[in-house]
């Protein structure tokens, strides 16, 4: 009688062994199917438009108040800032009229990849000529300038310098 109770024994731990790992198998196959879903998702969103330049910047006048803002001209910045308007795809170049205001959004979309670091570069000028005007006169201006940096992400080289930076960032990264 021990023999057959081994023997059942036996027999019920393979036929449990076989269950169980079949359902491993089951669960195995549903997560990679859900790793795959996944990927198809995160492969979806990546490949998303990006918002033309001008209508980012419209969401970003019509979400945050923006002091006198005045859009600057092919021949301003490359006067100024050495930036050749051929090597855009598209920009906007805004600065506030007001001279006791820093505030100024640029974001722009590079032809070649090979300029985002000349284009960042004149665009720190920016950043460091705001920071000359303002840190002798309006400390406060200075202090929002100090704040700002040029970024860039893939072909877009952008630059806020406002009260609202991080209201007007969020906007810039999720058009771009």
């Amino acid at each position: 009688m021990k023999r057959f109770g081994a023997k059942a024994v036996c027999a019920g731990m393979l036929a449990a062994a076989v269950l169980f790992g079949g359902c491993g198998k089951g669960e195995a196959a549903e997560e990679a199917a859900a790793i795959e879903e996944k990927n198809q998702v995160d492969g979806a969103i990546e490949a998303k438009e990006a918002k033309p330049v001008k209508e980012i910047y419209e969401e970003i006048a019509q979400s945050v108040e923006l002091y006198s803002p005045v859009e600057m001209a092919d021949s301003f910045i490359s006067n100024y800032y050495g930036i050749d308007p051929e090597k855009l795809e598209e920009y906007v170049f805004v600065m506030s009229e007001e001279a006791t205001s820093a505030e100024t959004i640029v974001i722009m979309k590079v032809k070649d990849e090979g300029d985002i670091e000349k284009i960042s570069s004149a665009l720190q000028v920016v950043v460091d000529e705001k920071k000359g005007e303002m840190e002798d006169y309006l400390p406060e201006q200075f202090e929002i300038v100090d704040k700002s940096s040029v970024k860039s992400k893939g072909n877009y080289v952008y630059l806020v310098i406002s009260e609202s930076k991080d209201a007007i960032e969020k906007i810039i990264e999720e058009g771009i």
